[in-house]
């Protein structure tokens, strides 16, 4: 298991999966996190996570656009 990553703030996980859905989800995993870091997406936790290979869900229309741009790659 990777080393835990260190973060200013987290959402709680239990309300992410109670509260929270992404419609017509894909699930990625970034591979370039300084550039999900400029498209603005993620701040500075985001890129601690993607750094760490934390996978993320996004919507189809936004996976396939990062996709395309080798900024991230789809995950089963």
């Amino acid at each position: 298991m990777k080393k835990k990553v260190e973060l200013t703030f987290m959402v709680v996980p239990e309300y992410l999966k109670s509260h929270c859905f992404v419609k017509d989800p894909i699930k990625v995993i970034v591979t370039d996190p300084e550039a999900i870091f400029l498209t603005g997406i993620l701040g500075e936790s985001g890129r601690k996570m993607v750094s760490a290979g934390i996978p993320f869900f996004f919507k189809k229309k936004l996976a396939m656009r990062l996709i395309e741009k080798g900024i991230a790659k789809q995950i089963p």
